[in-house]
């Protein structure tokens, strides 16, 4: 069946690069958003300190009734990754792919039995259970996410089977599609989660549905990817340890101040660069500062890599943000 795509909802040139680039790859997120429109609208408004676009968006957004919004031309390209990665490597990554997002919420926090989107326990804020997926284990700090209609599944199904056909994209995703592979997949040709790529982000959520879909409506088949190597000698965190950490981590980043938790998220993505892990304390609602432990790596990079970024305050034991 063909895909129907509504070009209502179209970015100015100005906001991507429109030189056409072979494409070979489309990867899967989600907006943790309340409608594309939301999300089409913040797109607009994302402006560098000069008040130049900041060139971050994706070619399609799904909308929870299905509907497909194109806001540009599938063969240029914006930023839609964020990767740590060299220069050379992250942009010819972002070049080759394909984004797709999905209107969702993401994931979704609980409190006394209630669920809550956007991280905030607010009334505006709470989620009805029958509108949320269990994925049972937390995955990447959330047990809850948003579920995705099933217009959207069916809709991103016909849409990739589409893309596919068109710029004859292989028809495979990493047979563990909810893992992280980092830079392991820097050669991969087919269709990714932008969680393979980045272990901060839990989009798409871990709903076997979407694959199953992308399976029945485009002919995907898992392949076997190998994941990066971890460490070389000890001592070394195997990647449960590290994935449990992360979701600590995680619990506790959300707590915090926004900025001065986004800052320290920052850090952590650095040391991890590393292969530096740290073991964040349980701060106080909204707090700007964080205790934390060293668990792997090195002590000194803790230190050097925080006050580049701006830490006011850096001992052993505590990570105080200035000016978050």
């Amino acid at each position: 069946m063909a895909v129907h795509v509504d070009r209502s909802l179209r970015l100015p040139q100005s906001e991507y690069f429109a030189t056409r680039q072979a494409k070979s790859g489309i990867a899967l997120h989600h907006t943790v958003g309340g409608n594309a429109q939301t999300s089409f609208r913040l797109w607009r408004s994302d402006k560098t300190d000069g008040d130049r676009p900041n060139l971050v968006a994706t070619a399609y957004l799904i909308e929870r009734d299905g509907t497909v919004f194109e806001v540009f031309d599938p063969a240029a390209w914006a930023y839609q990754f964020g990767l740590p990665w060299t220069p050379a490597a992250r942009l010819a990554f972002e070049r080759r792919f394909i984004g797709i997002e999905i209107a969702s919420e993401g994931g979704l926090i609980e409190r006394d039995g209630e669920l809550y989107c956007f991280d905030r326990v607010s009334p505006r804020t709470r989620k009805p259970k029958e509108e949320a997926f269990d994925c049972g284990d937390p995955y990447r700090g959330y047990r809850w996410f948003d579920r995705y209609e099933l217009a959207q599944l069916e809709a991103l199904g016909r849409l990739v089977d589409d893309l596919c056909t068109r710029f004859a994209i292989p028809r495979q995703y990493p047979d563990q599609p909810f893992d992280y592979y980092g830079d392991a997949l820097a050669p991969f040709e087919g269709i990714i989660g932008h969680a393979t790529v980045r272990k901060d982000k839990s989009d798409p959520a871990p709903d076997p549905r979407l694959w199953q879909m992308l399976e029945q409506l485009a002919a995907l088949r898992p392949t076997a990817v190998t994941p990066p190597e971890r460490f070389k000698g000890p001592p070394s965190l195997n990647s449960r340890q590290i994935e449990d950490l992360f979701a600590q981590n995680a619990r506790c980043i959300n707590a915090m101040d926004v900025a001065a938790g986004s800052l320290v998220k920052a850090l952590l993505m650095e040391l991890e660069r590393r292969r530096a892990y740290l073991r964040l304390a349980q701060p106080q609602p909204g707090a700007h500062a964080v205790g934390y432990e060293l668990v792997q790596g090195d002590r000194g990079a803790v230190s050097r890599l925080a006050r580049a970024l701006g830490f006011q305050t850096v001992s052993g034991r505590l990570l105080e943000v200035r000016h978050a």
